[in-house]
């Protein structure tokens, strides 16, 4: 369970991630040395990670789609499938899911020529059964982060 000032220490980094540790450390009212400590506590025990994420237009990826697949049931068919899965460049996310479809992939690709090999690809996997694709057209809101903040807001 996280601290108090670790979630507040948190909440700022995410507000601000270039923030520099003095200035959280003015703004909670506590000493720059204890927002140090409890910062490289975060980061050691996996608590909070730093990474530069950049905007994926800018890297050609135009075209964000989600593929709905249909896997064909047993362990070691989904295994497999899934170790392929995850090998996929193009792949940012795979979840498993409830209802018609049992897995959902998100994927990030330059154009509707990558995402049609990419499906072909996934077809050729053993196991799978059916697959049905949705491009996005327009996003309406791409905050990931705002769920984890009303968390940490919350406790």
């Amino acid at each position: 369970m996280l601290r108090k000032l670790d979630r507040e220490i948190i909440v700022k980094l995410m507000e601000d991630s270039r923030s520099p540790i003095y200035r959280i450390a003015r703004e909670l009212g506590v000493s720059r040395q204890a927002v140090a400590k409890r910062l490289e506590k975060l980061k050691r025990e996996g608590m909070v990670k730093f990474t530069a994420i950049p905007d994926p237009k800018s890297l050609g990826l135009m075209l964000k789609a989600y593929i709905l697949v249909r896997v064909a049931p047993g362990d070691e068919v989904r295994s497999r499938f899934e170790n392929k899965v995850k090998r996929l460049r193009q792949v940012s996310q795979v979840h498993y899911v409830y209802g018609r479809f049992d897995v959902l992939i998100e994927v990030l690709v330059k154009d509707h020529d990558e995402l049609s090999r990419l499906v072909k690809s996934l077809h050729r996997l053993k196991g799978v059964l059916e697959t049905e694709t949705y491009i996005v057209r327009e996003p309406i809101k791409d905050r990931f982060l705002d769920p984890l903040l009303r968390a940490l807001k919350a406790s």
